[in-house]
Order: structure tokens, then C-alpha cells, then sequence
């Protein structure tokens, strides 16, 4: 992401690249992959308090994309527009060994909130909580085991991913620092933690209901769902102690949530406080599909 001065504020410039080997999983549809294609860019305006205006798409198509696969970007495309009141208003297309959806973002912002903000003390807040896309993934990709009432849920959480876009513009006056968590929880922390010189001290872990069930069931380690799964539309950020019950009451007017999940610190570390014990949340992220 890019601004730069414009009259009475910043214009903000984004860019961001699905590929069908390493974004699409299997089962999402073209239509899907368009949408989720604009929620890339959408989701880090949302976490930078910039209103998205407009956007242009470059394709690049297989040789024999039918024309239904088409109408489904159209369509995925024409969804975005409706629901986060972008503009499509040009792109590209050429021919590629698979789907690439090629995504050029501009929008506005009187301030941009910026990853090195956070000091020492700060509250460290989330947007919604972690792990069902993770979860989604491995019912897509592997058949993991799950309820029904549970598996709608995941699935949702990857086929139609929904970056908290009023949440972010409500919240971005009291935030000192904050990045989307699209490459994961962890990898969000430690990004932030290195431009604002801090560490985090997290005291409470935001799972999704039933991420705890899926992972016992499955054989598989539930705080990693959370810490590193990853493809999340989560907003990551500090604020001021003094400024959370207006930042929640903001965040509750947009339809959104905001959870304290720990606070920043002068130790450069990113860990797990529980029971006067620490312990380390290292940096892992989002691996892609391929």
C-alpha cells in the first residue's frame, strides 16, 4: 500500500494478487475468487482507516476458461461493488497457466494509522476472533473431521471472506498502530512489534467457538490454529487505555467487535502470559495452498 498528499487528506493506492495454485482452494468458485480477490485489498484499507473508492482488475485466464467461468468473475466482481461500495472501472486480461486476479485499489484518508505507532502500556485489540478459516481449509483440502453446525461456519469463513470494513473506519481515530491479519495472528504481532520497537504480552487467546473441538478432533494443536492459521480478515492494533469504552462504543455503532487481547510492552518479545508464566508465540504465518 502506497499515499500520497491529496487535497484535504491522502490518497491511498493498494495492490494485492490472487493465484489460483496458491489463493483458491478447492471447491471456492470463480465468482468466490473475484470477490476474495477486492477482500485482499478492502481488508488493509480497512485496517489503515481509508475509505475504499475504486479498483481495476487484471486477469490472467487458462487457455479454455469457459464463458461461465467468466460471468462468475463478473458476478464476483458486481458482489464487491455491493457490499464494500467499490467502483470496478478498468483492468486487463491475457492468457496465464491459471487464474490470476491481478487487483489495483484507490481510496482516500484524512490520516492512515501505520504499523509503528504502539508504545509501551498500550492495549493490544482485535476485531473478531481466529482459527476458522485455518479450520476451513483443512475440511476443503483434507476432510478434516466436524460437526455439521461447525463446518458451515468454516467453510464461510473461507469461501466468503469479510474484511470488517465499517469496524475499521469507526475504530481507526483511537488506534496508535494496526495491520490486517490475513497472513495470521503471530505473524501480525511480530510485524507490528518490530515497527513500533515493542513487544506484546497476549493474555488472552482469541479462538472462534468450536476451534477447540475441531482441533482435539483432528489431532491438531488448537493455539496454533489461532496463532498461525492464518487467512484471516482480523484487524490487529494498540490504542490508549483512556480511549477504549469510545473506541467500543464506535466499533458496537459499525456492527462490529473489539476485543482486548493483551497490551504492548518494553520487552521486545511477543508471548503467552497465563498463570505469572510466559511463553513464546513465535513468528509463523500463513503458508500458501501450493
Amino acid at each position: 500500500m502506497a499515499t500520497i498528499p491529496a487535497t484535504g487528506g491522502k490518497l491511498v493506492l493498494k495492490v494485492d494478487m490472487l493465484v489460483g495454485g496458491t489463493d483458491v482452494p478447492r471447491g471456492m468458485t470463480y465468482r468466490q475468487a473475484a470477490k476474495k480477490a477486492v477482500a485482499m485489498c478492502v481488508s488493509d484499507f480497512a485496517a489503515k482507516g481509508a475509505r475504499p473508492d475504486s479498483f481495476m482488475a487484471s486477469l490472467g485466464l487458462r487457455r479454455g476458461t469457459t464463458n461461465a467461468d467468466i460471468n462468475g468473475l463478473a458476478l464476483g466482481f458486481r458482489d464487491a461493488e455491493r457490499e464494500w461500495g467499490v467502483r470496478l472501472v478498468g483492468g486487463d486480461t491475457n492468457e496465464a497457466k491459471e487464474l490470476v486476479i491481478d487487483c489495483a485499489m484507490i481510496g482516500f484518508a484524512e490520516e492512515v494509522v501505520g504499523r509503528d505507532g504502539a508504545k509501551p502500556g498500550e492495549l493490544l485489540v482485535v476485531t473478531g476472533t481466529f482459527g476458522l478459516p485455518p479450520a476451513g481449509l483443512m475440511i476443503l483440502e483434507k476432510g478434516a473431521r466436524c460437526s455439521a453446525g461447525f463446518r458451515k461456519k468454516a467453510l464461510e469463513s473461507v469461501l466468503y471472506p469479510n474484511p470488517a470494513l465499517d469496524a475499521g473506519l469507526a475504530l481507526a481515530p483511537y488506534l496508535t498502530s494496526s495491520m490486517d491479519s490475513s497472513d495470521g495472528l503471530a505473524r501480525s504481532l511480530h510485524t507490528l512489534g518490530e515497527a513500533s520497537r515493542v513487544g506484546f504480552a497476549v493474555d488472552s487467546v482469541p479462538a472462534s467457538p468450536g476451534v477447540g473441538a475441531f482441533a482435539r478432533a483432528n489431532g491438531l494443536e488448537f493455539e496454533r490454529l489461532v496463532w498461525a492459521g492464518g487467512e484471516e480478515y482480523v484487524l490487529v492494533g494498540t490504542m490508549r487505555r483512556k480511549s477504549l469504552a469510545a473506541a467500543r462504543r464506535a466499533v458496537r455503532g459499525a456492527r462490529g467487535t473489539l476485543l482486548v487481547i493483551g497490551r504492548a510492552t518494553k520487552e521486545r518479545k511477543v508471548v503467552l502470559s497465563r498463570g505469572g508464566a510466559e511463553e513464546a508465540i513465535p513468528d509463523e504465518g500463513w503458508t500458501h495452498l501450493g
